[in-house]
C-alpha cells in the first residue's frame, strides 16, 4: 500500500480516512491574504511574493488560473 512521509513519520493511505473510508484532509496553515493596505501583515508589493504551482496538481488549477498575467 503506498504511502507518504509525514512530519518525520510514515503515514499510510488508511491513516487518512475516517470511519466511514472518507478521505480526511488536514487543515491547511495557509490562512492569510496579501491586501493592498497590508492590514493583513503582508502588504501587496511588486516582486515581493513569488507563487509556484505544480501543474501536475488538480487543486492548482484555479490558483493558475485567477494569477495568469
Amino acid at each position: 500500500m503506498p504511502g507518504m512521509l509525514v512530519d518525520g513519520e510514515w503515514k499510510t493511505e488508511r491513516q487518512w480516512q475516517n470511519t466511514d473510508g472518507r478521505f480526511v484532509r488536514s487543515t491547511t496553515s495557509f490562512r492569510d491574504w496579501v491586501t493592498a493596505d497590508g492590514s493583513s501583515g503582508f502588504p501587496a508589493e511588486a516582486g515581493r511574493y513569488h507563487l509556484y504551482v505544480a501543474w501536475a496538481c488538480p487543486w492548482a488549477h484555479r490558483t493558475a488560473i485567477s494569477c495568469a498575467p
